[in-house]
């Protein structure tokens, strides 16, 4: 998985060189058969996703991605449904209702079938944000549960959640990935990084 965090940066090479990757990401093609060597999850910690696209496409490793994902994208369900990235469509989103900010997406590369699982009765803002996308890979399914939980949030009901939602998915015949943006500091010792064990 690629993790980056970014800050917005603007100037005229920025646009040039934007299109550039657009074209490359355009061109280049990602085969089913792809997923059994390497499986490539790029995860970002956007911090609003509107006006940062160009940005975003330069910051894309060389090999394309197989899923974008996005944490704090700080959009509305319209304004995300009109944010494109060539070769991608998007899978799962969740946006907040009431409160600013937050939110999580998944990009999925267009060579893949996909369908989004909706769980949005799940989600509670801040304190479990998710977006789940099941893709069909040859015989193989595979659940991928992309989640945020603010810094403010609610750890204990992010934890019974989380475990509920994979209890409720859970077949033999199904893989999980779960990845995001769920703020534990693994530097210091703290009650959150001993609960997620």
């Amino acid at each position: 998985m690629v993790n980056t965090d970014t800050d917005s940066l603007t100037n005229s090479k920025t646009n040039k060189l934007s299109r550039n990757v657009f074209n490359q990401l355009h061109t280049k093609h990602i085969k089913n058969d792809d997923i059994n060597n390497q499986f490539m999850i790029y995860h970002q910690n956007i911090k609003g996703l509107k006006g940062k696209i160009n940005e975003f496409l330069l910051s894309l490793p060389t090999a394309a991605p197989h899923l974008i994902c996005f944490t704090e994208h700080h959009l509305k369900d319209y304004e995300l449904a009109n944010t494109h990235i060539p070769n991608y469509t998007l899978g799962a989103i969740y946006c907040r209702k009431n409160l600013k900010q937050g939110g999580v997406c998944i990009y999925v590369h267009e060579s893949f079938k996909f369908s989004n699982i909706n769980l949005l009765k799940y989600s509670k803002e801040q304190d479990i944000e998710i977006a789940v996308t099941q893709l069909n890979i040859h015989t193989r399914k595979v659940i991928i549960i992309y989640i945020y939980s603010a810094p403010c949030g609610n750890f204990e009901c992010f934890l019974n959640k989380l475990e509920i939602i994979i209890n409720s998915l859970y077949k033999h015949n199904t893989e999980f990935i779960v990845c995001g943006d769920i703020n534990i500091n693994y530097l210091e010792p703290n009650n959150k990084k001993k609960s997620i064990r």
